[in-house]
């Protein structure tokens, strides 16, 4: 049933993307701009657009990495060019359009539907809840993505060609260093496999963490007063704890480390993690 439902959320958010672009909307410019400023406007916003369209269809972690980064810009792009002084309900349908697909694509139901289309054989991955201490960081250079291409496009439609250019230089420059950054939250999952489950986080871990069937005693939500090793980077909700029957080494990232305020390996009999969704044996 979850599945189902998940499958239908996936063509929920394809419909609306689709229509938005249909119905009359800003990602094509207005005439009144300059023509140089039209087309590159033109451009821009259709390949923002075209990058989520695409990834709507190829379910994979890279294509929730891609909506989730995308989606609000065009969002936002749609529901600042709607008219100040004119009702236009096809526009105003489109701009509604868009902010729902945001709204669906950052819900759990959605998330896990992009990283299991990834998943190997018999995988069953459950995305990860952001660690706190990453989340500020994370919107910070997505903000900084999103600052330099509004820079550049405001150079283009003032016909400022060197403030255009260096903030286009800029803008691919952060892409580059921010783009693998936020990728890396899209790839944050509780594994299930034929062998067990695979805590699968390079943000926290400095390697993955394969627990056997037969380690494992227990998996539950875990009590406010649980002394399991936290793996969660201090999340928000309710973790799960993983009992295990001995001791095992826990190689913590540099982050995760600084997180435990201990070295990089530590010794655990239970460990606690966060998916967004609850895990099933």
């Amino acid at each position: 049933m979850i599945g189902a439902f998940r499958a239908r959320l996936s063509w929920i958010v394809r419909i609306l993307w689709i229509t938005a672009a249909l119905l009359p909307n800003a990602l094509t410019a207005s005439e009144s701009t300059s023509q140089v400023s039209r087309v590159t406007l033109t451009i821009v916003g259709w390949t923002l657009w075209s990058l989520v369209a695409v990834a709507t269809w190829i379910e994979h972690p890279i294509s929730l990495t891609i909506t989730r980064a995308i989606t609000p810009v065009v969002a936002a792009w749609l529901v600042i060019g709607l008219p100040a002084d004119d009702w236009q309900p096809a526009q105003i349908a489109g701009a509604t359009c868009a902010i729902i697909v945001l709204m669906v694509v950052v819900t759990r139901d959605y998330g896990s539907r992009q990283v299991q289309a990834g998943a190997y054989g018999d995988e069953v991955r459950y995305l990860l809840r952001v660690p706190a201490p990453v989340v500020l960081p994370a919107a910070l250079g997505w903000l900084l993505c999103v600052g330099a291409l509004s820079v550049a496009l405001v150079g283009v439609e003032r016909d400022n060609p060197i403030v255009a250019g260096v903030a286009l230089i800029v803008t691919v420059l952060a892409v580059f260093q921010v783009g693998p950054k936020l990728h890396r939250l899209s790839k944050r999952w509780l594994v299930k496999v034929p062998a067990g489950w695979v805590v699968h986080d390079d943000v926290i871990l400095a390697e993955n963490l394969l627990l056997r069937t037969h380690q494992i005693t227990s998996m539950s939500p875990a009590l406010a007063s649980t002394e399991a090793f936290d793996l969660t980077g201090y999340t928000t909700g309710v973790p799960f704890e993983i009992s295990l029957r001995d001791t095992i080494d826990v190689r913590l990232s540099e982050l995760g480390a600084r997180l435990a305020k201990t070295t990089d390996v530590v010794h655990a009999r239970a460990l606690l993690v966060a998916p967004t969704s609850e895990p099933t044996n």
